[in-house]
């Protein structure tokens, strides 16, 4: 009789985590640098707005209730993200966030220093959406600017 019971048990632990693995399956959402506004700023700190287009490829709705990140330009780091903004991507669709930065002004002098017209402006946001039951990572990266628009040159 108790093989029965612990068999049954252990059965039902296996469909439990099966079936919480299938609601946890999709794919990570793409957080894409639409915009940077440069705000107020002091002789240590900027502020920076920065707008986040956030693609959902999933079936489902991501009900979003706040967002952490890093963003990095041409590898190093620009500012750092906090938003506690709830908004709701709808499934296979995508919507657009927009949150206050700061950063060190030390930063911004040293990414104007290494800035070239002869290469791209290229960033990297990486971070966690949070969720209403969990936290999702992403990892993205584009091109703001690329160096023929830097340099005036008409793109091919």
């Amino acid at each position: 009789m108790w093989i029965i019971a612990r068999s049954l048990a252990c059965l039902l632990l296996v469909a439990t985590v099966g079936c919480a693995s299938w609601l946890m399956k999709g794919e990570p959402p793409e957080v894409l640098v639409t915009n940077v506004t440069p705000l107020e700023g002091t002789a240590l700190e900027q502020r920076l707005q920065v707008d986040l287009r956030i693609r959902n490829p999933n079936d489902f709705d991501l009900f979003v209730t706040g967002i952490d990140f890093t963003l990095n330009l041409n590898g190093k780091r620009l500012a750092r993200g906090l938003g506690n903004t709830t908004i709701t991507v709808p499934r296979l669709s995508d919507a657009v966030v927009s949150v206050q930065t700061s950063t060190s002004t030390f930063d911004v002098v040293r990414q104007l220093l290494s800035f070239s017209q002869a290469q791209d402006l290229s960033y990297n946001i990486m971070g966690l959406l949070h969720l209403k039951d969990g936290r999702l990572p992403f990892d993205s990266s584009g091109t703001l600017l690329e160096k023929s628009q830097l340099s005036g040159a008409p793109l091919p």
